[in-house]
């Protein structure tokens, strides 16, 4: 097992107590939201925006498995060796169900707007496992392309194990860039098609929270893209010693998804649970629209 260290040991723990720190508030404040949305009455939210979000608690879970182990001189092989299958397959699953996110987004406007009919169930059926199904083939990848076990170890600062050959960040990487390929031209597309017909879609009752939601997915994927497809391609090269906010960055986004998504109307609202709430439509009545 490769156990290569760039850190002096007393940089070490104040770089493990951020990296942990962070990965555990974020899915912390993810599963807040994903709870609060489920239980709440007032909360309405479709099946990919669920799908969403617990891709991004998923993700950072994945950093969780060492904790405790991080300081040792050498990992665990068996516990080393499977994170870093879940290091390489974990950021293709949120980045694929945003793009799936973005698609449900566009065909649900396009049924208001043109009134055509909803998203077929085959096609749901497709968009909601098809993440999934992606994640378990990177995850399984990494595993068939390891035939040395000297590769596999702790990266540079101990934060977690990964791979010191390149093949499986290539693939990783590739897939994520080839999703922001199809989600940015298909985000600016859902813009054209409002612009051109804004008027018939502001009198939807479902144009402040889909136009708020679409917004949020446009800002949060552009800087969700960049930050862990920037930083999934750096991961497998131990060539040489990495900034530590390229390292930060990877438990940072889950944040920046958790205030992007907590932050709505509706949910803020329904953590004030001291106040009245305003009258609203039920979740049945709201169809989860978005």
């Amino acid at each position: 097992m490769t156990n290569t260290s760039w850190v002096e040991p007393a940089d070490l723990g104040t770089q493990l107590a951020w990296f942990n720190a962070f990965a555990i508030i974020g899915a912390l404040f993810l599963t807040l939201i994903v709870g609060t949305a489920y239980f709440s009455t007032t909360v309405s939210r479709s099946e990919l925006w669920y799908r969403h979000i617990i891709a991004w608690i998923v993700y950072d879970a994945a950093f969780f498995f060492l904790i405790g182990h991080q300081q040792d001189a050498v990992p665990p092989f068996g516990l080393c060796i499977f994170q870093a299958s879940l290091i390489y397959a974990v950021p293709t699953f949120p980045t694929l169900s945003a793009f799936c996110f973005v698609a449900d987004l566009y065909i649900r406007l396009s049924s208001v707007i043109e009134n055509k009919r909803k998203i077929r169930p085959a096609l749901h059926k497709f968009l909601v496992n098809m993440p999934l199904f992606v994640l378990l083939s990177v995850f399984i990848e990494v595993l068939v392309l390891v035939q040395d076990a000297s590769v596999v170890g702790f990266e540079q600062r101990h934060l977690y194990c990964h791979v010191s050959t390149s093949a499986q960040s290539l693939i990783s990487g590739g897939i994520i860039i080839a999703t922001g390929l199809l989600i940015f031209p298909l985000e600016i597309w859902i813009a054209i098609v409002l612009y051109r017909n804004w008027r018939s879609f502001r009198g939807s009752r479902e144009h402040n929270t889909f136009l708020t939601m679409f917004i949020r997915i446009v800002l949060f994927t552009v800087l969700s893209m960049l930050g862990v497809g920037l930083s999934s391609l750096s991961i497998g090269s131990p060539s040489a010693p990495k900034p530590y906010w390229t390292r930060l960055v990877l438990t940072i986004v889950p944040i920046i998804a958790a205030i992007t998504f907590g932050s709505q109307e509706d949910i803020m609202r329904s953590w004030i649970f001291w106040r009245e709430p305003p009258p609203t439509p039920a979740k049945e009545e709201a169809g989860a629209a978005v």
